[in-house]
């Protein structure tokens, strides 16, 4: 039967498989090689698994032992987040603030916010860190970030708000013959490869069951996970994409950004922790971004291209 892991073990394990061998684990955590091989055998004992062979006399980790190695580098991630939380508290001394958001909100919308709110609290550390919605979920769940900021949808497990709706925007390149319509419609994208988020994106979904339900399929296609990536793709003339409007904005010195219909709505959520009270920095903040998002106006005109 196997037996729980104590912290050594999982720190020798970790060592051997960031450094590759057994003698630099043992340098680094400060120790000696036969301790290192004494934890690693115990922790191979514990778990009942084969985690290590023998190969051409150095050891090669099995496919067991990089699927805990992943495992135990998200705990350890988890632990990372919180020393340097600490560390900038105790560096900044006058008050943090930590946002979480996806990357086209980071790029398009919160910009401007932050440097407002630098001018009402120059002194504030920020700490932004950008990743998927699904992170955002994790990090508010660990109370690691203050607010968070999604196009997907965050209100079921927080306390959320949805601060903008809006509708999606066709971007192609400035001089591409469709860039003299008023609007764009599904039948107009197959003029040109169509580029698109990864065929799970719920945006993805829904904007290829509008074309499915009018009898559209696109021959030409390319699938990026990021709405940055389309627009620096069509920038550079490798098609069409159909967007956001909030990442459309931050290129559209770039491309042409037209209307998408029929209507495919997006939404910029805000959300906090809910087992507890914002602070008051969080709540400044979310004030400034309410009324940036209430400026907005959708398509971007050439009045709030930048706010």
């Amino acid at each position: 039967m196997s037996r729980p892991l104590n912290f050594q073990q999982i720190l020798a394990f970790k060592a051997v498989m960031e450094l590759g061998t057994t003698i630099r684990a043992a340098e680094y955590l400060n120790t000696t090689q036969p301790s290192i091989s004494r934890r690693l055998s115990e922790i191979q004992s514990a778990t009942e698994l084969e985690l290590f062979e023998l190969h051409r006399g150095r050891l090669r980790p099995t496919s067991e032992a990089k699927l805990l190695y992943k495992t135990i580098q998200k705990h350890f991630d988890g632990l990372e987040s919180i020393e340097n939380v600490i560390a900038i508290m105790r560096r900044s001394g006058v008050g943090v603030l930590r946002l979480g958001s996806t990357s086209t909100l980071a790029l398009g919308l919160l910009p401007p916010v932050t440097q407002e709110f630098l001018t009402l609290f120059p002194d504030v550390h920020i700490e932004v860190q950008t990743t998927t919605t699904q992170q955002l979920v994790d990090y508010l769940h660990q109370d690691l970030i203050d607010v968070a900021f999604s196009t997907g949808n965050l209100e079921s497990d927080f306390e959320a708000e949805r601060v903008h709706q809006s509708q999606a925007v066709c971007v192609m390149p400035s001089l591409h013959p469709l860039a003299s319509r008023a609007c764009i419609q599904p039948s107009d994208l197959l003029q040109d490869r169509l580029l698109s988020l990864s065929d799970n994106d719920d945006f993805t979904i829904r904007l290829r069951g509008i074309m499915r339900d009018l009898g559209i399929e696109p021959e030409r296609t390319i699938a990026a996970t990021s709405s940055i990536t389309i627009c620096a793709l069509v920038a550079e003339g490798s098609g069409l994409g159909v967007v956001n409007p909030y990442v459309a904005r931050s290129f559209a010195g770039r491309l042409a950004i037209r209307p998408f219909e029929p209507a495919l709505d997006t939404s910029v959520y805000m959300a906090t922790p809910n087992r507890s009270t914002p602070s008051l920095l969080a709540r400044h903040y979310m004030d400034l971004l309410r009324k940036k998002a209430a400026q907005l106006t959708v398509p971007p005109s050439s009045a709030d291209l930048h706010f």
